[in-house]
């Protein structure tokens, strides 16, 4: 069939709301002013409306590009970017602001599509939109998918700023009330979060076919649940989130809610639970390791443990950007030295234990095997050659142009198998949910209202089995047990943008956040492999603790009065 004469039309939705929000004299909730005859013209058509879904669908910010087109990762005590013009600079030194939100102007942005979103469904309800006349069901689907990116959204505006304002209709330019509405409390949005993923969740399969991988499924829907009501639980909103829209930004880290706990548990279950039509689980981990490693390169789209994935979130720019300098890398995301010391050795010890065996003469000598598919180091194997970090080595640890600030390389994210400047590349597909996530959060929520439960240690076990550790220890007590979950989710989730929302629900990162070390090999002949170690200070962040928020865009809070801003900003 053609389209073409209507083409511009399906983009009206996104493409005229985008230049709506652009307007200096307009603020997020500014209709887009298009006629009935466009709405029309989209919503009497599947393959119309079809167009505008997909759409809606390309304005998710990508997992691994979330920060500036780069890793979130360098925004935190994980690692640290070569260059300053690189996004995460502005979180390290402080110099954010209402004005300069480092992530970007997601409060608009945000808001734009939720009110796409919100045109859809209004679009296809009023207009009839019949079903795809080749793929019946389709319609029911595409509506589905439609309340769960409504509901992501808003997750995403509640994860960064906080209690918002709830929006589930388009809005009229010339409504002043409902254009200047105050913010509503954040266990509201969770709820209306949480009632769009059950709307979501009637119309959506368990999977789509290859075809049309990337699509949500009755597990995103699960996975969204899970994640936020992780956080609804977490210290910073336990107890502030209850009846207001502004964290708990103090020092005090112990605010608990154990019915909180029990339902972020049984959502997380939910997850591991899931069944498909044929009566098997939806998702499992991947057996091994060298499995877990092709997840994130060359086996994406078809790893079990997947559980939604943005396609082509990003290209072999992204290899680039990982990659050491002596394989023309530009040396971002180096995993810092405070996290390359939370790998345990290989007996499940922390190397702190003077038991555990670690030598700081051979500080990469038998560690846990994540560490080795994680991180890249001084004499790590690499495209058919040993890394050098060392003085004028092809890697060296510098703070010259491109090259690692910490003296190590990000591995995990990085597909060996490219060259760079030689080929077409690749296609990097983000993930967003993944199984290993929700026995981590099933096992931190459980810990949290049922210490000693049998689940606790099997699930954890689960993941620590895959990688080659030791199962814990038995007869943890449940403080002791809260520090091994976080620093098992510290490890197994690496990179893959989780730490910076974790240490602000658990709110430490008034004490992780602060000074960031590397280590630098020196050669000494006298030394055990003809290089002796040294840890240094890579620099000191600046942190106060309204940074456990992201402060909203200036502008709109001066738009609308209503609005407040968050505390410290």
């Amino acid at each position: 069939m053609q389209y073409s004469s209507l083409y511009k039309k399906i983009i009206l939705l996104g493409v005229l709301a985008t230049l709506t929000f652009s307007a200096c004299k307009k603020g997020f909730l500014d209709r887009a002013a298009t006629t009935q005859q466009q709405d029309k013209d989209i919503f009497t058509n599947f393959a119309m409306t079809d167009q505008v879904v997909n759409n809606l669908y390309s304005r998710l910010r990508g997992a691994y590009t979330y920060l500036g087109g780069y890793s979130m990762s360098s925004g935190t005590d994980e690692a640290k970017d070569a260059s300053n013009w690189m996004a995460s600079m502005s979180f390290n030194n402080g110099s954010w602001s209402g004005n300069n939100n480092p992530i970007g102007n997601t409060w608009r942005d945000n808001y734009v599509a939720i009110r796409q979103a919100n045109a859809i469904l209004e679009g296809i309800a009023q207009y009839k939109t019949p079903d795809d006349a080749n793929n019946p069901g389709a319609l029911a689907n595409r509506i589905g998918e439609v309340y769960f990116l409504r509901a992501y959204y808003l997750a995403e505006q509640v994860r960064q700023f906080g209690g918002v304002i709830i929006v589930t209709k388009t809005i009229d330019q010339n409504d002043k009330a409902a254009l200047n509405q105050p913010r509503s409390p954040y266990d509201a949005c969770i709820n209306q979060i949480l009632a769009d993923c059950d709307e979501a969740m009637k119309r959506l399969p368990v999977s789509y076919s290859s075809t049309q991988i990337g699509r949500v499924t009755k597990g995103t829907c699960l996975a969204l649940k899970a994640r936020m009501l992780l956080y609804s639980a977490s210290p910073l909103w336990a107890i502030a989130g209850k009846n207001g829209f502004l964290a708990d930004i103090s020092s005090n880290n112990t605010a608990s809610d154990p019915e909180k706990w029990r339902k972020a548990a049984e959502a997380a279950k939910a997850v591991i639970d899931l069944q498909t039509p044929q009566g098997g689980v939806a998702y499992r981990l991947e057996s091994t390791l060298a499995g877990r490693l092709a997840m994130f390169t060359s086996n994406t789209l078809l790893s079990p443990e997947v559980i939604w994935v943005r396609m082509k979130e990003t290209n072999q720019d992204y290899d680039r950007y990982l990659f050491p300098y002596g394989s023309n890398g530009w040396s971002g995301c180096s995993p810092t030295q405070n996290l390359v010391d939370d790998y345990e050795m290989a007996n499940g010890l922390p190397i702190s234990d003077p038991a555990s065996g670690y030598d700081p003469a051979k500080p990469y000598i038998g560690r846990d095997p994540r560490f080795y598919t994680d991180i890249s180091y001084n004499g790590a194997p690499w495209k058919g050659r040993k890394i050098e970090t060392f003085e004028r080595g092809k890697d060296e640890q510098s703070t010259q142009t491109d090259h690692s600030r910490t003296g190590y390389s990000c591995r995990k994210l990085a597909d060996e198998s490219i060259t760079i400047n030689q080929g077409p590349g690749r296609d990097v597909h983000g993930i967003f949910f993944r199984l290993a996530e929700f026995y981590l959060s099933y096992a931190e929520a459980l810990n949290e209202y049922d210490p000693g439960n049998a689940d606790i240690a099997k699930y954890i076990n689960l993941i620590r089995a895959r990688a080659g550790q030791p199962p814990l220890p038995a007869g943890l007590t449940q403080a002791d047990m809260r520090k091994r979950i976080r620093n098992e989710r510290r490890i197994e989730l690496s990179f893959e943008n989780h730490r910076f929302w974790d240490v602000r629900r658990w709110k430490i990162a008034e004490n992780t956040e602060k000074t960031i070390w590397g280590m630098r090999p020196i050669a000494d002949a006298s030394a055990p492999d003809g290089y002796r170690y040294e840890r240094f200070k890579v620099e000191d962040r600046l942190w106060r603790n309204a940074m456990y928020v992201i402060p909203i865009t200036t502008d709109e809070t001066l738009r609308n009065t209503a609005l407040k801003q968050n505390e410290g900003w």
